[in-house]
């Protein structure tokens, strides 16, 4: 049975997109060793599925219209930088998103989706864009110094009234996302 990469996200308006690449370009002007994510990519993660079999692509339809039955537009603010695991080790960079609806809307979905066969996440949900990864070593120092600079300035503000299930195939230049089902919310 055919397999594809799949996550579910919120999506993200362009005004939102072109300050990400703004702060993106300050931080590639002092730090080498970072593959920052292309703008145009750039989402907020609710549930990576992984690679799932073409069968199951209806039950992850049918458990996001259930979780997301009843639940209005989501308006956020993105504040600050960080880093996963941490910023004295960054791997993965990020813009924050502190809200806790968004947190009980991802618990949702991912009690929508036990019944379909796909596990629960282990680490506790951390709503975030994921800007840049970490390619080399020598970044960490002065991307820690930036992260700093950044831990508290405003980004922007965004509303999102779309929940979508994302086909991610992985290409050399970077992934390349197809829409495979989006619900209102």
């Amino acid at each position: 049975m055919e397999k594809i990469r799949t996550f579910i996200a919120l999506e993200i308006p362009d005004e939102l997109r072109r300050k990400l690449c703004l702060v993106q370009k300050q931080c590639m002007q002092r730090i080498e060793g970072v593959k920052w994510v292309n703008p145009d990519t750039i989402h907020l993660t609710l549930k990576f599925l992984g690679s799932i079999r073409c069968d199951r692509v209806e039950a992850v339809c049918t458990a996001m219209a259930q979780a997301a039955e009843g639940v209005g537009p989501f308006c956020f603010t993105v504040t600050g930088l960080g880093a996963f695991p941490s910023v004295r080790n960054p791997k993965v960079v990020w813009a924050g998103i502190q809200d806790d609806r968004i947190v009980r809307f991802q618990k949702k979905i991912e009690e929508a989706l036990c019944p379909a066969g796909f596990s629960r996440e282990q680490r506790p949900f951390t709503p975030h864009l994921t800007i840049g990864r970490v390619r080399v070593a020598r970044a960490k120092h002065g991307l820690r110094t930036v992260l700093e600079e950044f831990s508290r300035e405003v980004l922007g503000s965004f509303e999102s009234s779309r929940l979508s299930f994302i086909q991610s195939d992985l290409q050399p230049a970077g992934p390349v996302y197809t829409v495979l089902k989006d619900i209102d919310l």
